[in-house]
């Protein structure tokens, strides 16, 4: 009997632990789903009260029992809910709309463009060759306007949501100066000199970059845009410079080129902040905490640009041979940390 009872119990788990490689090796339909919901505008079109996938077809032009189904995948795992066959908000698919406070809906289509999903179909290569899939997919967005725009889009809904933990978890008040090394169009920059008043600003990235920088009359004169490239320099001379989701885009050896400009400009007694997320060391992984959306984002630079997000020892080392030291590392909350250098 008790045989009996562990063979059951064994086959039970067996069958547990094939589904979840089930669940694994298609999780790719749910967010493909997702994608094109958002690009469609579905949320845009669903008010607050329930409505028909018939309905929302015709207004968005898709097929009703093609939508439907979509749709009815999404409900199942909390996005949009279905009553008596018809589809309402709740909080998530809200967040797809456009005018929502917190919209998602720009990134979600960031991320199902086809040079993302192209990329990743070819994964197996990239692991192969170790190389990534887009020759330089900065080169390819500047050279495609219409996903630039969407790019864009993307990178500032997904920075409203960011920026706020990060703030929250440091004083930037301390700093007159702040360089932020590609910072892109400045929404980070912008939310430290409007929460440190007597600071100012240097918002440095690549010249067809900073030219689509909007200014914030709230900030006035106090942000300086400057065009260039962070690899050669020369970049601003400030009292801290704040690196978020830069270093991840690169290697080892780029990420090092980087640092190094940085601290060619650094004052002595300057702070190097980066932003991004920190991969959990060894002793995380023993304790059983190993699981980190930084474990996604890792192979989405390996595919995309050939960089890798990185744990705290393995960012030491890039300071140490860049003429900066890590001082500490500032959890946030959220998936990002703030990893603080100081020039030595």
């Amino acid at each position: 009997m008790e045989s009996s009872s562990i063979a059951i119990h064994e086959s039970g788990a067996d069958a547990k632990s094939v589904m979840k490689l089930v669940e694994i090796s298609a999780g790719y339909w749910l967010p493909r789903a997702l994608h094109v919901v958002a690009g469609l505008g579905v949320a845009d079109a669903l008010d607050e009260e329930p409505r028909p996938a018939a309905d929302l077809a015709r207004e968005v032009g898709a097929n009703a029992d093609a939508l439907d189904r979509v749709m009815r995948l999404l409900a199942s795992h909390g996005v949009f809910r279905r009553v008596g066959g018809k589809y309402g908000h709740n909080a998530l698919s809200r967040a797809l709309r456009s005018d929502h406070p917190n919209s998602m809906r720009a990134y979600v289509r960031l991320v199902g463009l086809p040079v993302f999903w192209k990329s990743w179909e070819a994964l197996e290569q990239v692991v192969r060759s170790g190389k990534p899939a887009v020759s330089d997919v900065f080169s390819y967005f500047k050279e495609h306007p219409q996903e630039t725009e969407i790019f864009d889009a993307g990178m500032k809904s997904k920075a409203e949501t960011a920026i706020p933990p990060v703030m929250a978890a440091y004083d930037f008040s301390s700093f007159a100066t702040i360089g932020d090394i590609g910072g892109g169009l400045g929404h980070l920059l912008k939310a430290i000199l409007k929460s440190s008043p007597k600071s100012r600003g240097t918002l440095f990235d690549q010249p067809h970059v900073i030219e689509r920088v909007e200014v914030d009359e709230a900030i006035g004169s106090r942000l300086t845009p400057q065009g260039g490239d962070f690899f050669r320099g020369p970049l601003p001379r400030c009292d801290a410079y704040i690196i978020m989701e830069v270093l991840h885009d690169w290697t080892d050896e780029q990420s090092l080129q980087i640092l190094k400009q940085i601290r060619k400009a650094a004052p002595e007694n300057s702070t190097l902040l980066v932003v991004e997320t920190v991969l959990p060391d060894e002793s995380a992984w023993t304790e059983g905490g190993g699981e980190h959306f930084g474990n996604h984002l890792d192979i989405n630079m390996l595919v995309l640009t050939g960089g890798r997000e990185r744990t705290p020892d393995e960012l030491a080392r890039l300071f140490s041979g860049s003429g900066w030291r890590l001082s500490r590392v500032i959890p946030t909350p959220s998936p990002y940390s703030i990893v603080e250098a100081v020039a030595v």
